[in-house]
């Protein structure tokens, strides 16, 4: 085991100090969490319209579990909207399925395709934590380039270093894991920013997709509170 401490990290970060085996138990130790997004399907809207106090009140059953809930919109229509998401922390995936198989939504039949990943809260707080600021909100999934260790190490340092002065605008941040949470691979964060020309200038300048860090495939996507 190696006895090289990761830097990089915040010192008020629960990573901070850790080797990368100790980082990797940390990440297998802490409960699961989970980005999903759950596309809807065209011509559903009445039927959302219908559900949506009763899946209000069903992300209400999460408590403290809920760390975000939300819908995809279009950039210039907030009442287009796309996709519900939830960030939110389930013991195991079989859980996952089963709490979106009881989503309002899922039972009127507003879902299509759901996309679930296995993610981490980096940023500890939760949607409810966030003092709002009345701007737009931005979710942001990008995938790291494969073996992608070596370029995390060495930009770590300056990616914490942005995120941290950035982090009066985080609602919650956090890497996407692969599925036994051992590895990061990739990020999902949600920000508020003031227009869609600063939330592309946020992600331009971030040091990990400054410097090659994702694959081509990120998105940036309008959002705004499911409350």
């Amino acid at each position: 085991m190696s006895d090289e401490k990761i830097t990089g990290y915040q010192p008020d970060d629960p990573r901070y100090g850790l080797t990368p085996e100790e980082l990797k138990q940390y990440y297998r130790d802490k409960p699961q969490q989970w980005a999903i997004v759950a596309w809807h399907k065209p011509g559903t809207e009445a039927a959302r319209t219908d559900a949506l106090g009763a899946q209000k009140q069903y992300a209400k059953t999460l408590g403290d579990r809920l760390i975000g809930y939300g819908q995809i919109v279009d950039d210039e229509d907030e009442n287009d909207i796309r996709a519900t998401t939830w960030f939110a922390q389930l013991d195991g995936r079989e859980a996952v399925e089963a709490f979106m198989a009881d989503d309002p939504f899922a039972k009127a039949g507003v879902y299509g395709d759901i996309d679930i990943r296995r993610w981490s809260n980096s940023f500890l707080k939760r949607q409810a934590d966030y003092e709002r600021k009345g701007e737009n909100q931005y979710l942001y999934f990008g995938w790291k380039i494969e073996d992608a260790a070596p370029f995390i190490a060495v930009h770590l340092k300056d990616h914490e270093d942005y995120f941290k002065a950035h982090e009066d605008r985080f609602i919650f941040r956090g890497p996407l894991r692969s599925p036994d949470g051992t590895e990061n691979v990739g990020s999902a964060l949600m920000i508020e920013l003031p227009d869609r020309a600063a939330a592309d200038a946020f992600w331009a300048n971030e040091p990990f997709a400054a410097n090659g860090g994702y694959q081509d495939d990120f998105r940036i996507y309008r959002w705004v509170f499911g409350d």
